[in-house]
C-alpha cells in the first residue's frame, strides 16, 4: 500500500512544492489550506503522516496537532511541522505540543523525503 500523507500549509507555493515532491516519490497526497482545511480533510485518511504549517489562519499548526493528539483513531499519526519560525525554543515549543519533527522553511526536497521516512519508520517499529 502507497504512503498517503496530508500537507496543511497556507502557502499555494508551499503546497504545490511539497506535493510535487512527495508525489515524484510516490506519495498519495491530500492538500488543505489551513487548519479547519485539515481537521476536514482527516476523514480521507488514513494518513500514514502529516505535514503541517505553524501559521495559519482559521486555524493554526498548534491547534490542528493538538486536535489530532486528542482524536483517539489518530493521535500516533506523524507529523512534521514545517515553518518559519527557527529557534530552538520554538522547535522545543512545537516538541511540545505534539509533532514529532520540525522543518524550518525554506527547506531542501532531499531534507523532507528524508525526515518523512525517519518518522515513518519511527512510527512502525
Amino acid at each position: 500500500m502507497a504512503t498517503k500523507v496530508l500537507i496543511v500549509d497556507d502557502e499555494e507555493d508551499y503546497r504545490i512544492i511539497m506535493r510535487d515532491v512527495l508525489e515524484g516519490a510516490g506519495v498519495e497526497v491530500v492538500v488543505a489550506v489551513d487548519g479547519q482545511d485539515g481537521v476536514e480533510k482527516l476523514p480521507e485518511g488514513p494518513f500514514d503522516a502529516v505535514l503541517v504549517d505553524w501559521m495559519m489562519p482559521r486555524m493554526d499548526g498548534q491547534t490542528f496537532v493538538q486536535t489530532l493528539r486528542r482524536d483517539p483513531s489518530r493521535k500516533d499519526v506523524p507529523v512534521i511541522m514545517l515553518t518559519v519560525k527557527q529557534t530552538a525554543d520554538d522547535e522545543l515549543e512545537a516538541l511540545h505540543f505534539g509533532v514529532d519533527d520540525f522543518i524550518v522553511k525554506p527547506f531542501q526536497a532531499e531534507d523532507l523525503l528524508a525526515r518523512l521516512r525517519a518518522v515513518l519508520r519511527r512510527a512502525k517499529a
